[in-house]
């Protein structure tokens, strides 16, 4: 016959058995990476036998980069750019003095479970995701692995916090012998632009992007009909794999959309601990005014979301 137990008892026990649940949900499964280790192998391969211009891939598992050369722009935005938060920095002419690589795309998935694997490293992020919901009720229980919506090996790593961009980083310098690091904000804008003054690297129209760029536009307000969205359709309603649209005159791939990335940069010019950090590009969530060249996001350095996500540099 069935036990009952005591009022007091059972919620205990419930509530026990809830948080063992949860605890075995949010545990960091294995991740099977042999498939993506031998592509990346035979294309690592291929890639040596090549004559890759401006490209550099120190390892299988790390991201491919591209050389940039030494030289100066216009750093944040006129006061004629129409787009522009009150905010924003105003132009000014900046010095890139020495060559920088920086990644060819954002760290995909596979590459950052890759880290996972290697280093054993456990975020303790809590990312702020979400649900599915037309309305986009926000969540608190995803993760890298379970953004809240379906991600190839080739989507670009999400619900990263900064401390978990240099914790990779750093296992990237371990694992190649090459000094990674994450961009400055001014080397991030420098590759961003790619020489162009415009808003945008491809020019002042969003509608104009979706061959170059994954945000809010009218493939997402099919299902969020209440998002501010450009008048186009790139075909992503989430991420959408790295490489999917044209690169810019650098042939950098998802400098604006897809994922915001983190920067090195403190949120302040003050110093000691800085608890908040910088992000740049815009994402498969914003809407068009936020994927501008210009464009900063700040947000605390422990923060994950399911749009930030990770690109990273070295000297070359």
């Amino acid at each position: 016959m069935p036990v009952t137990l005591p009022g007091t008892v059972g919620a205990v026990v419930v509530l026990i058995l809830v948080l063992a649940a949860l605890a075995g949900w949010r545990r960091a499964e294995p991740e099977d990476l042999s498939g993506w280790r031998a592509e990346r192998l035979a294309a690592f391969q291929l890639w040596q036998a090549g004559d890759p211009a401006r490209e550099i891939w120190d390892h299988p598992d790390a991201p491919v980069l591209v050389a940039l050369p030494a030289g100066s722009f216009l750093q944040g935005s006129p006061d004629s750019e129409r787009e522009r938060f009150p905010d924003e920095p105003l132009q000014q002419p900046v010095s890139i003095r020495h060559p920088v690589a920086i990644g060819k795309y954002p760290v995909t998935r596979g590459e950052y479970a890759r880290f996972i694997q290697d280093s054993g490293y456990k975020p303790r992020t809590i990312c702020r995701g979400y649900a599915g919901e037309t309305d986009l009720l926000p969540r608190w229980h995803f993760s890298w692995r379970r953004p809240g919506f379906d991600q190839t090996n080739r989507d670009p790593a999400v619900c990263i916090s900064w401390y978990d961009a240099k914790a990779y980083v750093d296992w990237l310098s371990r694992r190649t012998g090459k000094p990674y690091r994450l961009p400055t904000e001014a080397e991030w804008e420098y590759a961003a632009r790619a020489g162009t003054r415009t808003a945008r690297w491809w020019g002042e129209d969003p509608a104009k992007g979706c061959d170059a760029a994954n945000s809010a536009d009218l493939s997402a307000k099919d299902r969020f009909t209440d998002w501010e969205v450009a008048n186009c359709r790139d075909g992503a309603l989430f991420t959408a794999p790295v490489g999917s649209y044209r690169p810019n005159g650098f042939g950098l791939y998802d400098m604006l959309g897809n994922v915001w990335q983190w920067v090195e940069d403190c949120a302040t010019d003050g110093g000691g601990e800085c608890p908040q950090r910088v992000m740049r590009g815009g994402s498969w969530h914003s809407n068009p005014r936020y994927v501008r060249s210009a464009v900063r996001r700040i947000d605390g350095a422990e923060i994950g979301y399911a749009a930030y996500g990770i690109r990273v540099a070295r000297d070359p």
